[in-house]
């Protein structure tokens, strides 16, 4: 592995033993200024599998008095939990013992996609999974398929017919969760950054005559 100087050496160094070589070329292309992302959709009127976990758990959309509980995960604050929740979004947990132990957001209408640095827009009926996390010392008990199974449950019930997710190429523990709740692979998103703004590139397989119903765009 090439050497490269602290702290982004520590950071890839770390990646390469995660998500291995492709995680880590992927990771060293995005310093560079090239992102990319596996896009993958999953209708909601097939059906949804039955998924349990390795632990008894409480799985239910958090509120907003679950700030303090979302924000000791360690991964983002309160104050964006609160944000994102007055924006009509939603997130999902899981409770282990009464502690929480993964969390997932459900985006409506509207999301800024962070590792592209662009806008995706959601027509009515589609709903956009993003910012999964599941405490380390609780993953590989299939927490996340079976938090997003339920959520996804939910959402159809309120009429939403599609969910759309993003996975970065190389992120295999990333992509798994989302197979096994039925998503399936329809492209990519990519984005290149230049001294004159950033260059978007958005590759999907639709069905024949199929309309576009979300978009992402660069800002």
């Amino acid at each position: 592995m090439p050497q490269i100087g602290a702290p982004l050496g520590a950071r890839l160094r770390r990646m390469y033993r995660e998500k291995g070589i492709a995680g880590f070329w992927y990771g060293v292309l995005g310093h560079a200024g090239y992102r990319r992302l596996l896009l993958l959709e999953r209708g909601l009127g097939e059906p949804l599998p039955e998924l349990t976990t390795a632990d008894a758990t409480l799985v239910r959309p958090l509120r907003a008095e679950d700030h303090a509980a979302f924000a000791a995960l360690g991964q983002e604050s309160a104050v964006e939990f609160r944000k994102r929740l007055e924006h009509g979004h939603q997130c999902w947990g899981a409770w282990c013992s009464g502690v929480l132990r993964h969390v997932q957001w459900l985006a409506l209408g509207e999301v800024w996609i962070e590792h592209l640095d662009c806008r995706l827009r959601l027509d009515e009926r589609v709903v956009y999974v993003y910012r999964a996390f599941t405490d380390p010392e609780f993953r590989g008990r299939g927490l996340a398929p079976a938090v997003h199974a339920r959520g996804l449950a939910a959402m159809r019930e309120r009429g939403f017919t599609l969910a759309l997710c993003g996975v970065a190429p190389g992120n295999r523990p990333a992509l798994s969760p989302w197979l096994k709740v039925g998503y399936r692979r329809i492209g990519f998103a990519s984005t290149l950054r230049r001294r004159r703004g950033r260059l978007l590139q958005v590759s999907a397989d639709r069905s024949a005559g199929a309309s576009p119903r979300w978009k992402i765009e660069s800002v």
